[in-house]
């Protein structure tokens, strides 16, 4: 699932740290001031960032490349798999180089 929805679910990792060390703190489990609460909801925030760009980011197609995708695949015959498509425009692009 990670690999679908990578930014929800890091989202909702860094929901439930900034949910569990409050009530660590209330039912006294830990004993920390505010400013080491907000040290580490800071430190939670940049590295659930941090790992939510890497994430997400291999997700993401260029808008050139899923254009010239869709414009092969108008080309192409109607019983043609998406694959192919991908394939043909692979074989294009590097005729190009």
């Amino acid at each position: 699932m990670l690999n679908r929805e990578p930014a929800a679910i890091l989202g909702g990792l860094s929901e439930v740290v900034r949910a569990i060390i409050p009530t660590l703190i209330i039912f006294g489990f830990i004993q920390w001031s505010g400013d080491q609460v907000a040290q580490v909801m800071l430190l939670t925030s940049v590295i659930v960032g941090f790992f939510n760009v890497l994430l997400t980011r291999s997700q993401v197609v260029p808008t050139d490349k899923a254009n010239a995708q869709i414009q092969t695949a108008i080309a192409m015959p109607s019983n043609t798999t998406v694959k192919e498509v991908i394939k043909k425009e692979e074989e294009v692009s590097n005729q190009g180089d």
